[in-house]
């Protein structure tokens, strides 16, 4: 937030805003109804996740404790239970402003102070999670061995979340508001250059080639230590679909994709996958240009065609002119 105003708010205007009711939307974490109500690819997301039973909980117990503390190694937890973790962050702020009614904080003190909840992030893991298992004997022919396939599967599902939760940082109903509610509840925080360009993209190619150029990209980018290469496009632009035309429209989207942290990608995702016991797996997913094989890239042409139907509504037409 750091090229946004960081004069005081009042806290009750911002607890004001967040108390808009919606359907699905979680009372106690706060930001959450706001987002529910006014970011589209937040509250597709969270519609797609009850859809297939999943539900929240804010309740102490092991798995809870166990999110908090150490939680990326609680996923498979979450997937096998359909429950979600969060953090109650509503209540606090309500306790504050009945002591102090008045009380007004910078956007900077709440982003460092108040706990953010990262339910958009877990939800799109089980979305992904859902779409896979549903293409289970697709993903059995292009990965037919257990290990091999499992990494396939997390590398794709973590693409997807970092996808949706990339789009949903461009929304802007209410800049400031949107920008402190969406930081405290996603991994990634909006940046006003990435937002003005994919935009500009989103407007000479369509949502839909947009989407699919952003997962595209984050799935390179999870493999990758490095920033995107020639090669690196050329597969995007490949597996997309594209013409000559876009391919400036491919350079923006792949490089805003590789705007992943760079220690995630360097040591946090294999050291993920050595828990696991796939870290070898891994390294050999990283080394073999895995959207080379026409096969490869069927399978994940109808792969975006879901995800995107998940987290932004109806892609058929779409969908059609990429498998073309």
């Amino acid at each position: 937030m750091s090229k946004e105003p960081n004069w005081a708010l009042p806290l009750a205007w911002l607890a004001e805003l967040d108390s808009c009711p919606y359907p699905g939307a979680l009372e106690d974490a706060f930001g959450d109804r706001y987002l529910c109500c006014h970011n589209p690819v937040f509250a597709r997301v969270r519609r797609s996740v009850i859809e297939l039973d999943y539900r929240f909980s804010s309740d102490d117990t092991p798995m809870w404790r166990d999110y908090q503390a150490f939680g990326l190694t609680t996923l498979h937890r979450i997937l096998s239970s359909g429950i979600i973790p969060y953090l109650d962050t509503r209540n606090a702020i309500t306790r504050l402003l009945e002591s102090n009614p008045k009380i007004a904080l910078t956007p900077s003190f709440l982003l460092g102070n108040l706990k953010p909840n990262y339910v958009f992030h877990e939800s799109a893991h089980c979305v992904a999670n859902s779409v896979l298992r549903r293409m289970k004997p697709d993903l059995d022919a292009i990965a037919p061995r257990e290990g091999e396939r499992l990494v396939l599967e997390a590398v794709l599902a973590e693409s997807f979340a970092n996808t949706v939760e990339t789009l949903g940082s461009l929304v802007r109903t209410l800049p400031l508001s949107d920008t402190l509610f969406y930081s405290l509840n996603s991994y990634m925080a909006p940046k006003e250059k990435t937002t003005i360009r994919l935009e500009e993209v989103a407007a000479g190619t369509g949502e839909y080639l947009r989407f699919a150029l952003l997962f595209l990209g984050s799935f390179e980018a999870n493999l990758a230590t490095a920033g995107p290469e020639d090669a690196t496009r050329e597969r995007i632009a490949l597996a997309a679909n594209c013409d000559a035309g876009a391919a400036q429209a491919v350079r923006i989207v792949t490089d805003a994709a590789f705007h992943l942290n760079a220690g995630f990608r360097e040591n946090t995702t294999p050291m993920y996958f050595d828990l696991l016991g796939y870290r070898s797996e891994y390294s050999s997913l990283t080394q073999t240009g895995w959207l080379n094989p026409p096969d490869n890239r069927r399978f994940i042409r109808n792969l975006i065609a879901q995800f995107f139907d998940a987290a932004i509504g109806s892609s058929a037409a779409s969908a059609e002119t990429l498998r073309r």
